[in-house]
């Protein structure tokens, strides 16, 4: 048995069922950026939403021929 973990000590223990005033306003805030996040998601049009996804599959083409051409040039 390892007698270094032990101890005398004060072991402080917080209440389970009530969360204090700071935890509410940051479960509170959290939840309404979700909120306002998911609203402006919804309010991108399907053009929008196709053209962001183009630049996005653009972007990835884009990364993997920088990184294919910064291999070769480290092979040779």
């Amino acid at each position: 048995m390892n007698s270094a973990l032990i101890g005398a000590g004060h072991v402080t223990v917080r209440p389970v069922g009530r969360a204090t005033l700071v935890q509410r306003v940051f479960r509170r805030a959290g939840l309404a950026l979700v909120a306002w996040s998911r609203g402006a998601e919804r309010r991108h049009s399907r053009e929008h939403l196709a053209e962001r996804y183009e630049r996005r599959l653009t972007a990835q083409r884009l990364r993997e021929e920088r990184f294919r051409a910064v291999t070769i040039a480290r092979l040779l």
